[in-house]
């Protein structure tokens, strides 16, 4: 009984091994389907695009282009080398681990293998784009009002604090 004991005591943690590689091999073949490291693709456009924008509106002259340039691809090289598919896969693959189950995973990667999974994947980087430039219209309109609180804080806090000194 001992000797039985001791066998599966032993054995627990390859049967966690296994699951949790199982598991992780879902979690892989799921941001395969779901197609991540393309987004990561999508991402890189739009940092190129805000950096366009980004010379329009910092209103940059033929003379100063050369010096933006240098920034410009400064600032992509980093994204490139530090937010790379190969850096992230296993970031990602350890949230998704955190946060679902196997079974929850499993259930994902059936569903978006489905003719409608394939649909909404499709989707979703314009979904997410639109999202994104609605959130950042609307922090642009109530930026003035941010920033008077912000200032009304300040003010506030110094002289809160002027007034403990005395």
């Amino acid at each position: 009984m001992k000797h039985l004991l001791a066998v599966l005591f032993l054995l627990l943690p390859l049967s966690s091994t296994a699951s949790e590689s199982t598991k992780q091999a879902i979690t892989k073949e799921l941001m395969e389907v779901m197609d991540v490291d393309s987004l990561m693709d999508t991402m890189y456009t739009h940092i190129q695009d805000t950096m366009d924008n980004a010379a329009q509106h910092l209103n940059v002259t033929e003379a100063e282009r050369p010096l933006f340039t240098r920034y410009y691809e400064s600032v992509n090289q980093l994204m490139q080398d530090e937010l790379n598919w190969n850096i992230l896969e296993p970031k990602f693959i350890a949230i998704y681990d955190k946060s679902f189950t196997e079974s929850e995973l499993s259930a994902m990667l059936e569903f978006y293998k489905t003719e409608q999974g394939k649909s909404i994947l499709k989707k979703m980087p314009a979904v997410m784009q639109e999202s994104m430039l609605l959130s950042q219209s609307m922090l642009q309109n109530i930026l003035p009002q941010l920033q008077a609180l912000s200032a009304q804080f300040d003010k506030d806090l110094k002289a809160h604090r002027e007034s403990a000194k005395q």
